[in-house]
């Protein structure tokens, strides 16, 4: 996996569980609120990196397809 990938994937949650640890050390999120916003955290994170992964597996996929078709062209 390439460098900048591993960015795209690490930065997001990092940024999301950053807030919410500050949000949750500064006692801004207390009671059901920090239950709600640290679920709804999670759910955003999962979001985030899943669609990057399957954003760049798709991508793979269709490369490696056309490098395929056009070696079938080629030995035609």
């Amino acid at each position: 996996m390439k460098a900048d990938m591993i960015l795209k994937i690490i930065i997001p949650p990092v940024i999301i569980f950053a807030v919410l640890i500050w949000l949750t050390i500064a006692k801004v999120l207390t009671g059901w609120w920090l239950y709600i916003v640290w679920i709804l955290g999670f759910i955003v994170a999962n979001v985030i990196v899943t669609r990057i992964t399957a954003r760049w597996s798709i991508q793979r996929q269709r490369a490696k397809r056309l490098a395929e078709e056009k070696k079938d062209h080629h030995n035609e």
